[in-house]
């Protein structure tokens, strides 16, 4: 094999290979979204941790 047609070769693997990243990029959007319809609270985190200490700091000052 020649460098021209190593070069060709080279450049249709290089095309398919980009096709192929469009396509997963694609199906990670759709994916992704899927997952977001499908757990919306996922998509705003929770305070739990802050409710935890607004909840002691008020125990804390009851009991005082």
């Amino acid at each position: 094999m020649n460098l021209k047609e190593k070069l060709q070769q080279l450049a249709q693997e290089r095309q398919n290979l980009q096709v192929a990243m469009i396509e997963i990029t694609g199906a990670m959007k759709i994916l992704e979204q899927q997952i977001l319809e499908a757990e919306p609270e996922l998509v705003q985190p929770s305070n739990t941790e802050a409710s935890t200490r607004e909840s002691k700091t008020k125990s804390l000052k009851s009991k005082a």
